[in-house]
């Protein structure tokens, strides 16, 4: 395994680290929104849902990348060995 694989897979850990902030904190927006009664809570809970989407969107979209590293990665072995 090279250098490559290893550096993919310490940026995949910490894409997917990234991904536990925005998605507690969406949690608990929404949450705390069902408790209140007053349309700006709902307003405000939904407006601070869609930046913690917009965060959880980039955050997939660098998995993604790093998959599909992995995945030229894991070919050009192929075809060296193959």
């Amino acid at each position: 395994m090279g250098n490559q694989g290893k550096n993919n897979r310490k940026l995949l850990s910490a894409a997917v680290h990234d991904l536990c902030q925005p998605l507690t904190t969406l949690q608990c927006r929404l949450e705390l929104a069902t408790l209140t009664s007053t349309t700006e809570a709902y307003r405000e809970a939904v407006v601070d849902g869609l930046t913690e989407c917009r965060r959880l969107v980039e955050a997939v979209e660098a998995i993604r990348e790093i998959l599909r590293e992995e995945v030229q990665e894991a070919s050009d072995e192929e075809i060296k060995w193959g």
